[in-house]
């Protein structure tokens, strides 16, 4: 078999970016081969940073009450501006090693319904007890509705502070 990653999707959002600018499309999404991940793209072509994306849908999630435990699952590899984002929104930021397995095991563990990586796996448990790229898509874009604002709006408020990766 081939590579069904290879040169597109989520993994090359570049593509995306420049058909959702070439279009003047209000959002692009990008989803890997097996669509367990999504990548956004906001109306100026810019991809959405994953933490921003997990931060956002938590205090939307958290506003329209669907939130158990007021706490979402992320990795160790999440920025640190999520914790401080979550924390103005009155949300705990559980850590779980890297791999959705490992956040998914956490969040069954805690009894959260809401969790995900950097990368754009995301878990919203109350619709798919993995990560689904389609159910992620559509809550972006109910939140998106919600809102009334473009993406670049509403997920540009988390800025990722410096960070340095160390093995």
């Amino acid at each position: 078999g081939g590579n069904i990653n290879s040169n597109c999707g989520a993994l090359h959002p570049e593509n995306l970016a420049k058909e959702v600018k070439h279009l003047r499309a209000d959002i692009g999404f990008a989803f890997d081969g097996d669509a367990d991940r999504l990548v956004v793209v906001d109306e100026d072509g810019k991809v959405i940073d994953g933490d921003a994306l997990l931060g956002v849908l938590a205090s939307y999630l958290n506003e329209n009450k669907m939130l158990a435990k007021k706490e979402i699952v992320a990795t160790v590899m999440s920025n640190a501006a999520l914790d401080d984002y979550l924390s103005k929104h009155g949300i705990n930021l559980l850590r779980s090693n890297v791999g959705d397995k490992f956040v998914l095991e956490m969040m069954k563990e805690n009894g959260a319904n809401f969790g995900g990586e950097q990368s754009g796996h995301i878990v919203f448990s109350d619709f798919a007890k993995t990560g689904d790229g389609l159910v992620s898509a559509l809550q972006v874009s109910a939140c998106l509705l919600a809102k009334k604002k473009k993406a670049s709006e509403i997920f540009g408020c988390i800025k990722p502070y410096p960070q340095k990766l160390l093995n």
